[in-house]
C-alpha cells in the first residue's frame, strides 16, 4: 500500500503538470513568416528573399519587412534554413591552446569578422592531441559547417591529416600548412633572422633558442632564420643550444637550468613569450642570473609578461588582429564563391622587433 508521502508526491506532480499545460496554452505563439508577410502586406516569398539576402529587393521593401520582423520578434528557423540552403552559417575554428594569449587575440579578430557577415564561430581546443583534432573534424562534418579555420598544429599527425583530406569544405590555415587550402602566416623566418642577427651584432656567439616542436610551421621557419643568421656570420650552430619544447613552463625551466649550469653557458636566450618565458625567468632567478647584465633575453610574441617584466623584455611580434581578420575574410570569400574564388597564395604578414631593456653586450665569462 502506498504511503501518504507517495500520494502527496503524486498530487504535487499532477498539479505541476496542469500548471505547465496552462502555461503552454496561454503562452503567445511564435510568429511565423506568414505573420510577417501579412503584417507587411507582402508575399511570403518576398519576406524569404529579404531574410536570405536575395537579389532585386528595393530599399523601401527591405526596410518595411525588417521593421515588421523587429516588431514581431520573428526569428527564422535556422535548421529549416540550413536544409533549404545547405548552409548552416557556422564556421569551425580549431586551436591547440586556449590559454595562449596570441591565439585568443587572433580568434577574437576572426570571430568579429565572421559575426559581421552573419556567421557563428564554433571553437574547438585540441591541446595538441591528435585524437581531439580528428574528433573536431568529425564534428565539423556532422554539423555541416560552412568552413574551417585551422590554427598552428602538429603537421605530423597522420590520422588527422587523413580526416582533413576528406573534408569537403573551404578551409584556411593560420600559421599552418593545409594541403590545397590558402593560408595566412607571420614571417617567422624573417623574424628569427632579425632577432638572431641583432644578438650576434651585440657580440653574442652562444645563443640558445627555445621554441615549439619542429613539427609546427612557425618553429620550423624560426629555426631556419636562426640558422641563416649564424651562417651569414660564419658561425656554427651548437645543436645543444636549440631546445624544442613541449607546451608548458616546467620543461623550459629544466632546460634553461641545465644550460645555465654548463661550463660554456649561453650568453643570450630566444624563447616563446607565453608559458616558456615564465619558465625561463624562473630558471634565471633560481640561478641568481640577471638580465641583461648576465644574459640577454628576447621573446617571440609580445605578451603582458614581456611588457610588464622588470626590466621589460624585447619582443618579436606581428599584427595578431590583422592575421585573424585576414584569415576570416579569405574563408568568407571561399564560402561565398566556391570554386569560382581565386586561388590565394599564402599571405605573409611582417614581424616587428620591439627593442626594450633586456639585451646588452655579452659579459666576460
Amino acid at each position: 500500500m502506498a504511503s501518504s508521502e507517495s500520494f502527496c508526491r503524486i498530487e504535487r506532480d499532477e498539479v505541476q503538470d496542469v500548471q505547465m499545460s496552462r502555461a503552454q496554452r496561454t503562452s503567445p505563439a511564435r510568429p511565423t513568416i506568414r505573420d510577417v508577410a501579412a503584417e507587411a502586406g507582402v508575399s511570403v516569398s518576398s519576406v524569404s528573399r529579404v531574410l536570405n539576402g536575395g537579389p532585386h529587393i528595393s530599399p523601401e521593401l527591405h526596410t518595411r519587412i525588417m521593421r515588421v520582423v523587429s516588431r514581431l520578434g520573428f526569428e527564422p528557423h535556422s535548421a529549416a534554413q540550413a536544409l533549404r540552403s545547405r548552409a548552416t552559417n557556422t564556421v569551425g575554428c580549431m586551436v591547440s591552446d586556449l590559454s595562449n594569449p596570441l591565439y585568443s587575440d587572433m580568434v577574437n579578430a576572426a570571430e568579429e569578422e565572421l559575426q559581421r557577415a552573419g556567421y557563428v564561430l564554433m571553437l574547438g581546443a585540441t591541446r595538441h592531441e591528435e585524437a581531439r583534432e580528428t574528433a573536431f573534424v568529425s564534428a565539423v562534418r556532422r554539423r555541416r559547417m560552412d568552413g574551417l579555420l585551422l590554427f598552428a598544429g602538429d603537421n605530423s599527425h597522420k590520422d588527422f591529416n587523413a580526416a582533413l583530406a576528406t573534408l569537403d569544405m573551404p578551409c584556411v590555415g593560420i600559421d599552418r600548412d593545409v594541403p590545397g587550402a590558402p593560408g595566412v602566416r607571420a614571417d617567422h623566418r624573417g623574424g628569427g633572422l632579425e632577432v638572431t642577427r641583432y644578438l650576434i651584432g651585440l657580440g653574442h656567439r652562444r645563443i640558445a633558442l627555445l621554441t615549439a616542436p619542429a613539427t609546427l610551421l612557425p618553429s620550423t621557419e624560426r629555426l631556419a632564420g636562426y640558422r641563416q643568421a649564424h651562417a651569414e656570420a660564419g658561425l656554427e650552430v651548437d645543436p645543444d643550444l636549440v631546445r624544442p619544447q613541449t607546451h608548458g613552463s616546467s620543461i623550459a625551466f629544466s632546460d634553461v637550468c641545465q644550460l645555465l649550469q654548463s661550463p660554456n653557458r649561453p650568453t643570450a636566450i630566444i624563447t616563446l613569450g607565453t608559458h616558456m618565458l615564465a619558465g625561463v625567468m624562473e630558471a634565471l632567478a633560481s640561478n641568481a642570473i640577471r638580465y641583461p647584465h648576465d644574459i640577454s633575453l628576447v621573446c617571440v610574441g609580445d605578451t603582458d609578461l614581456a611588457r610588464h617584466a622588470t626590466p621589460a623584455i624585447s619582443s618579436l611580434t606581428w599584427d595578431l588582429n590583422e592575421m585573424g581578420r585576414t584569415a576570416a575574410k579569405i574563408l568568407l570569400a571561399k564560402i561565398r564563391d566556391g570554386d569560382k574564388a581565386p586561388d590565394v597564395r599564402p599571405i605573409h604578414l611582417p614581424t616587428r622587433f620591439l627593442l626594450r631593456h633586456s639585451c646588452a653586450e655579452p659579459p666576460s665569462l
